[in-house]
């Protein structure tokens, strides 16, 4: 076997890690994106790693074709999906806080209701956007409620429930309405649809508001997805202050069943990056019941 062969057998070889032989207690879902590669070699590379789903928050900006190819690779190596983002605009222009942006809104999860028809994903991502000075802070909690419910109408034929995400304006998303836990809850509980649910990020909550677990727990029965990334920096875990083991624990220890999202970066890039990434969850998700 000559010298170029060996190379070409080499990179096509799978990417594993010690994470591939583990049996992970809770359903991590890597973030395409983490590393430069076509979507299709991530999911691939997500697959050989023992994971069973993903997260991908930019699929909107693919055509209905191309994630129809997706959806035919994700069958082929049994993925799921969690969520991607619903505003066209991400968490910057205001979305839900006033009436005048509701129609731009609902035009966005109409898209995302389509885009689930074919890839089937558990949940999606909505962001309320940045708070405006003319409206008190109880109205526009009110013009939330209101849109979350006609929003959650237009998912009520599906299987994709819409989670509303806090954010920390501390350090990355200064201006934004809704950062903490229970103002994210208030706004669901009193939507009440079974298709309305909280987005726990906690790389967000641990900045905004800390004693997580405690939040967790508070809001679990509102909750309809999870995200990770340590504090400070939002890479794995094991590179800041988070113990993940405990917070893993307990999010098991309420029965969670969903995926969770590993939105983050890596903490070194490429390859070698997302292998120690993979081998830190298999470390935080190894704990004793």
């Amino acid at each position: 076997m000559d010298r170029r062969h060996l190379l070409f057998t080499a990179a096509a070889a799978p990417m594993w890690s010690a994470a591939a032989k583990y049996s992970y207690k809770l359903r991590y879902a890597p973030r395409i994106g983490m590393i430069d590669e076509p979507v299709t070699r991530q999911m691939e590379i997500i697959a050989e790693n023992g994971f069973k789903g993903f997260e991908y928050n930019g699929l909107p900006k693919h055509s209905f074709a191309e994630i129809e190819q997706f959806r035919k690779k994700m069958d082929e190596l049994k993925l799921s999906m969690g969520t991607l983002v619903v505003n066209r605009g991400g968490w910057k222009p205001s979305a839900m806080v006033d009436k005048q942006f509701h129609a731009e809104f609902l035009a966005d999860v109409k898209k995302a209701v389509e885009i689930h028809k074919i890839i089937g994903n558990d949940v999606a991502t909505v962001c309320s956007g940045l708070g405006v000075e003319n409206l008190s802070h109880t109205q526009q909690t009110t013009n939330c409620i209101d849109v979350l419910r006609r929003a959650g109408d237009l998912c009520a034929e599906t299987k994709m429930a819409l989670v509303l995400e806090p954010l920390n304006v501390r350090v990355d998303h200064a201006g934004y309405f809704v950062v903490f836990s229970d103002h994210g809850a208030e706004i669901i509980a009193n939507a009440n649809h079974p298709n309305v649910k909280l987005l726990f990020d906690i790389y967000h909550q641990q900045i905004s508001e800390g004693n997580v677990i405690n939040h967790i727990k508070k809001h679990y029965s509102l909750i309809g997805y999870f995200q990770t990334g340590d504090v400070p920096g939002r890479k794995e875990p094991g590179t800041g202050e988070v113990n993940w083991s405990n917070v893993f624990k307990a999010i098991h220890g309420l029965g969670y069943q969903g995926l969770i999202g590993m939105e983050h970066g890596l903490s070194q890039p490429g390859m070698p990056g997302l292998m120690k990434c993979f081998d830190e969850y298999r470390k935080a998700d190894n704990w004793t019941v």
